[in-house]
């Protein structure tokens, strides 16, 4: 295992004991790039209507809100990586990211503009308020639905099958005139592309915000949330073995912030007695030792562990024996 995949296990392992409660609301990084990208797709359609996100623990659009749930997941690099391993289909990459967030955007512009009222909709997409239904029953080669999400999602409800003809019309480069010519799918782009012309500069009627299950209500940590375990992130029980003995041998949790150092430096400073002692006692391999305790201390960073002044002593013994045992059983 490479430095820097340590580090990238080592950072997955430690995110999946927090409470999703506990992560950052803020949406930034690459997500709020594609954002940005999708939202200037209707400035280009002027459209001035802007949703709102949050993050929350799927996508979703909250029924006749203009509040879009976007998954915890994209907040960074490390918990894209467990879902990414964790999730059948893997996660999406930025081209299926921009897709669902047209998706979304599409029913949040439908009910800020109470576009499934009028009679014209009701007619070309159907009921609104027909049954949802999870599971439903689709036809492959229908011409009458656009093609944009996976399993044909429009034909799930016709609130879906305006989301996904919207997000087909606002796609830059989509040639929707050209790719759904003489199908029946062709008068419901029309219609979308009529109604955001009405609508382009007005206000919207509705601007409610409600948000589902956003994630600051959210008290399962993230082991929870997928069921997962440790060895799903960390493949080497070696690793796992050494989180666990260090988080022992430098437990957090102090009343006080006073008198307390990082514990990597400890390990840093001491590995070279550590490593002499290893190889007096036990024979141990001067590179064996020192690529261990390099993990010890890149363990130690990852946690942030700490260790109060005047404990080395005690500190050091702790990891003595604890490699001693390691290498015996080696």
């Amino acid at each position: 295992m490479t430095k820097v995949e340590l580090e990238e296990t080592l950072e997955k392992l430690k995110y999946l004991d927090v409470p999703i409660c506990e992560l950052s609301t803020k949406i930034n990084g690459t997500f709020l790039r594609l954002i940005k990208q999708v939202e200037a797709e209707a400035s280009r359609k002027e459209i001035r209507f802007r949703p709102e996100y949050y993050l929350g623990t799927g996508w979703g659009c909250v029924n006749k809100s203009i509040s879009i749930e976007i998954p915890f997941w994209f907040q960074n690099e490390t918990l894209i990586g467990i879902e990414d391993e964790m999730a059948y289909d893997g996660v999406e990459n930025e081209s299926e990211i921009k897709m669902g967030l047209r998706h979304e955007f599409g029913h949040a512009i439908n009910y800020a503009y109470k576009l499934y009222l009028d009679p014209e909709w009701k007619s070309i997409f159907g009921n609104f308020n027909k049954k949802y239904r999870d599971n439903y029953r689709f036809n492959p080669w229908s011409k009458r639905h656009v093609k944009h999400l996976p399993d044909y999602y429009a034909q799930k409800h016709p609130d879906e099958d305006w989301a996904e003809t919207f997000a087909v019309w606002l796609t830059s480069g989509s040639n929707w005139r050209r790719v759904y010519a003489k199908t029946p799918a062709l008068k419901k782009l029309l219609y979308v592309d009529k109604k955001m012309g009405e609508i382009a500069g007005e206000e919207p009627l509705n601007t409610r915000v409600k948000r589902d299950v956003p994630i600051e209500k959210v008290k399962m940590t993230i082991r929870e949330f997928y069921g997962a375990d440790y060895e799903d992130v960390g493949p080497s029980e070696q690793l796992l073995e050494d989180v666990d003995a260090m988080k022992r041998i430098f437990p957090n949790g102090f009343h006080s912030k006073r008198n307390l150092r990082d514990a990597w430096k400890l390990v840093h400073k001491y590995s070279p007695l550590i490593i002499s002692k290893l190889s007096e006692e036990l024979n141990v391999p001067h590179h064996s030792a020192g690529r261990v305790l390099r993990v010890l201390e890149s363990i130690c960073k990852t946690y942030d562990l700490k260790t109060r002044q005047g404990d080395e002593d005690e500190k050091i013994i702790a990891m003595s024996v604890y490699l001693s045992k390691k290498f015996s059983q080696d």
